[in-house]
């Protein structure tokens, strides 16, 4: 039986868990998070994290799961991108790493755009250059304003690089994590970074990592450092892949229309592509899976708009009240009534756009309601994500179900989705990129097992 570490690099905290092989599929043993804080500074337009926290609660989650880990015969990483890392030569940061919520480099991402062109950019990596979702604007910020932070860098990565480089010593990235760098060939996908892009910039592909498969490892766990987190093997490290992805990943999302929609902190939909279809209004990243690729099309503020509405507009109730009651009851008044209030939901902005986007509520009245403005925020919501509903099918059929998932759902609110984003069957599944981590891990021991080995020898073959 195989055994399994997976670990989640979070943006806000760091899962890991344990896992054992059970027939075609793993299930966890046990698990551990710890939440670590973010920096938000400059008027919010800043987000950044020392690497270190991610070392440091590695490290715990490894203490608290040590009477686990002697068997653990690979470690699967997911994490969270870009978390742009500017690293020296032995993988020390040089710099925090950089989050998909900053906003520093809106300058340099109009910079890409207008020395490259919009339709190159689509054409090759698929990906219209933001700020914080694209690697290559948050390595212009340092070069144009930190030069000796970045004549220091040796590698520029992901979380999953600086990660791979700390454990096994080898610089490392998948192609889910690399998509939306705007320098990596996301629409053949064949496993190259764009010279002429990056020779743009004076960018030698030298400074980037290495791409290998989602599956696939950049070496083993470094023996000092298996010793000292109590691993009596030296596991391979697998390279793994964006957390969104390996979300989907482990629901099995892999077939062209099948679509998962991801509702936590932000919503994300993701549907399955039998290839690219770039655009202007939704990211693409690379799937874990080989020929297929999936949409990214994300409002930053879910929870957290209705945590905002909670605050401002129903600060006399409690949690369980507004989340037990209210909401439900709200949603489900209006579902079948016309309303004249419009909810514009970009409370945090908008990963498509170079402008700073806010929210707004239009078409209020004295008659207006906190329950009508609750309905038109979830209505807006929904709305919001069917329009990218309604451009993808435009290219190909969408499945009659959607796979529906996170902590921000309840009845109500997949009622709503039925009303307002798309009239279909939505089915609540449990999804973990923590999981899909684990799954990876599985398919790396098995594939270097061999076609002759019995597959009860797999991990033994992942350990030798």
């Amino acid at each position: 039986m195989m055994r399994i570490l997976g670990v989640d690099v979070g943006t806000t905290s760091m899962k890991m868990g344990v896992f054992d092989e059970q027939g075609d599929t793993v299930v966890l043993v046990r698990q551990f998070a710890r939440d670590y804080p973010v920096n938000t500074y400059n008027d919010g337009l800043f987000s950044d994290i020392e690497p270190s926290k991610w070392q440091q609660a590695f490290i715990a989650g490894c203490k608290a799961l040590e009477d686990l880990l002697a068997g653990v015969d690979v470690v699967a990483l997911s994490g969270t991108t870009p978390g742009f890392t500017a690293m020296d030569a032995q993988g020390e940061p040089l710099h925090p790493a950089i989050l998909m919520l900053d906003q520093r480099s809106r300058q340099q991402a109009r910079r890409i755009i207008d020395t490259v062109g919009m339709k190159t950019l689509l054409a090759e990596t698929a990906n219209m250059p933001v700020a914080g979702g694209c690697s290559l604007a948050s390595l212009l910020w340092i070069q144009e304003n930190l030069p000796e932070v970045y004549r220091k860098t040796a590698v520029f990565g992901h979380s999953n690089t600086f990660m791979a480089r700390w454990l096994t010593g080898a610089f490392a990235i998948d192609p889910s994590s690399a998509s939306l760098s705007a320098l990596y060939n996301t629409v053949r996908n064949d496993g190259s970074w764009n010279r002429e892009i990056a020779g743009a910039f004076g960018i030698s592909p030298e400074r980037l990592p290495a791409v290998m498969a989602a599956h696939e490892s950049p070496g083993r766990l470094r023996s000092e450092l298996a010793s000292r987190l109590g691993l009596t093997r030296e596991p391979a490290v697998v390279i793994g892949g964006n957390d969104a992805v390996l979300a989907a990943y482990s629901l099995g999302i892999e077939e062209p229309g099948e679509t998962m929609n991801i509702n936590g902190t932000c919503e994300i939909t993701l549907v399955c592509l039998p290839r690219c279809y770039p655009s202007l209004n939704y990211n693409i990243r690379c799937h874990a899976v080989p020929g297929r690729w999936l949409t990214l099309y994300v409002m930053n503020a879910l929870g957290v708009a209705y945590e905002w509405f909670r605050r401002l507009f129903c600060g006399e109730m409690t949690f369980e009240t507004f989340y037990g009651s209210f909401l439900p009851d709200a949603v489900d008044g209006w579902l079948e009534r016309e309303s004249g209030v419009i909810y514009v939901p970009y409370l945090m902005g908008s990963r498509y756009s170079l402008e700073p986007l806010k929210a707004e509520f239009r078409g209020m009245t004295q008659e207006s309601s906190r329950e009508e403005l609750l309905a038109a925020l979830v209505r807006g919501l929904c709305l919001y994500q069917r329009e990218h509903l309604k451009e993808i099918a435009l290219s190909i059929p969408l499945k009659e179900e959607i796979r529906v998932t996170g902590g921000a759902l309840n009845p109500s609110l997949i009622r709503a989705k039925g009303r307002w984003m798309r009239e279909c069957r939505y089915v609540f599944e449990e999804q973990s990129s923590l999981k899909g981590a684990a799954l990876l891990g599985r398919k790396h021991l098995r594939s270097i097992a061999g076609p002759n080995t019995p597959a009860g020898n797999a991990s033994r073959a992942g350990s030798e």
